[in-house]
């Protein structure tokens, strides 16, 4: 199919391989040519609101290309539903998903460069944050933006109960034997918090399982990859990883059976008390109890950084970057979904826009975070600021221990992260109960093979 940017033998090529992968045809042409097609994991009832409240009559108002959202909850359920509507050639214009399905796209080409777009925002609201991480690319294409900043995910944050903290006098922890002695301590405690394990571990094989187990690698001092003379190479070794497997078999002596657990388990989790300590992003566990009778759970929950493996030398403390959305190449309108998105996080919307998910999000542009419209809003206000102060201790504290643009990421190594490596660790080590040093060498061999998959579909 000429015209739309994509080889479609390279497409084929994917077949099996993530989202894109998925694809069986050409992209675009489909039957609904006349709208702008949004495939989202923004829902839920505040969302759901937001969309048919204030963004589609306010796009209605300047267009009349029909806007038509599908939610998709956000544990990647959007992927197979992405990959059956491109295998159709009814390629939605916008994915809202996260960053590695974001990169398997890129990687196969299938996403447009959104330069213009993103520096229209940025000329009402100044430079994006952490704009590297909107950048994942290669060679002489290094500076191409292919996702258009909504919100800040601060993924390295140790969130923690302050109030059982101070009821059983615990210290925040710095060091993993630190933190294994307060998962002991709180599981243990009997009395007020019978019911409450000492740590939430994800053990499901997608999802937050993989997202905490490399947190829990930079804590160890490693990483999955590292740059040689210009060139990626795997960087998953023993000396690093085998350290987080034997934490991980250690730790969830305290935890929920993580067989349980993912990110939507975790929050309910956490808003009933069922365990005092997780990792998760930004202040997201708070913002679920505003206005519920668990909110003074949520003004309990304080963040640190993660604790360290005693001896290691971290590269970064956790990752950060800029959770986006690309417009799909061969989709029927980009152009108007660029206009779209210039209004949807423009000057009369992104205020609002950042505030449906005020703990889930933190703002990708400094004039947003200090806009007094934002910083006067109710849920900032109340408490006298508690959960605002949240959100700014998370940027001048945890994040300069975080940003780090000198970790390596590519489309290629985004894609490879599709495939759910670390998560399937997880699952096998502490559901199906297999050997750490077996997980290890299933590990290596995957990202092995999934390496050699990736670059030979690359097509950016």
């Amino acid at each position: 199919m000429p015209g739309n940017g994509i080889h479609r033998r390279r497409a084929l090529q994917g077949i099996g391989v993530g989202a894109a992968g998925l694809l069986a045809g050409c992209l675009g042409g489909g039957d609904d040519d006349d709208e702008i097609h949004v495939l989202t994991d923004f829902d839920g009832d505040d969302w759901e609101n937001h969309w048919d409240d204030v963004l589609i009559p306010a796009w209605e108002d300047q267009s009349d290309v029909p806007i038509e959202v599908e939610y998709t909850g956000f544990q990647g359920t959007g992927e197979q539903r992405l990959a059956t509507l491109m295998q159709s050639g009814d390629a939605p214009e916008f994915y809202h998903a996260t960053t590695s399905e974001i990169g398997d796209l890129i990687n196969q080409g299938l996403t447009r460069q959104v330069d213009d777009v993103v520096d229209d925002l940025e000329d009402e609201w100044g430079d994006a944050l952490f704009k590297y991480t909107l950048q994942p690319m290669t060679g002489d294409r290094d500076d191409e933006t292919h996702s258009i900043p909504h919100g800040v995910y601060v993924g390295g944050c140790f969130n923690y109960r302050s109030d059982v903290y101070e009821a059983l006098d615990l210290e925040v922890p710095e060091t993993w034997d630190e933190l294994l002695a307060n998962a002991e301590a709180i599981d243990e405690a009997g009395g007020d918090f019978e019911e409450m394990r000492g740590f939430g571990i994800p053990g499901q094989p997608d999802g937050k399982a993989g997202s905490d187990f490399s947190n829990w690698l930079y804590n160890s001092g490693g990483d999955v990859w590292q740059e040689n003379g210009g060139d990626i190479e795997l960087w998953f070794d023993e000396e690093h990883v085998m350290p987080v497997l034997e934490m991980l078999e250690e730790l969830s002596e305290y935890s929920p059976d993580p067989s349980s657990l993912n990110w939507s388990e975790t929050i309910e989790y956490w808003i009933g008390g069922r365990f005092g300590q997780c990792f998760m992003n930004n202040a997201w566990l708070c913002g679920p109890t505003i206005g519920t009778p668990a909110e003074p759970i949520g003004l309990a929950t304080e963040q640190a950084l993660i604790p360290a493996r005693e001896g290691s030398d971290p590269i970064t403390r956790g990752w950060v970057l800029v959770n986006g959305t690309p417009i799909i190449e061969g989709s029927s309108n980009p152009d108007e979904a660029g206009d779209f998105k210039r209004m949807m996080y423009g000057a009369d919307h992104h205020v609002d826009v950042s505030l449906v998910e005020p703990m889930r999000f933190i703002p990708p542009y400094e004039d947003i975070i200090e806009d007094e419209e934002y910083r006067s809003a109710e849920v900032f206000e109340m408490h006298d600021g508690a959960f605002l102060a949240k959100n700014e201790y998370i940027m001048e504290e945890l994040v300069p221990e975080m940003d780090s643009p000198e970790v390596v990421s590519s489309p290629e190594t985004l894609h490879v992260q599709t495939f759910d490596i670390q998560a399937q660790m997880v699952n096998r080590l502490l559901v199906d109960d297999n050997d750490a040093e077996d997980v290890y060498e299933w590990g290596v061999d995957q990202y092995e093979d999934r390496w050699e998959q990736v670059n030979q579909q690359a097509d950016y």
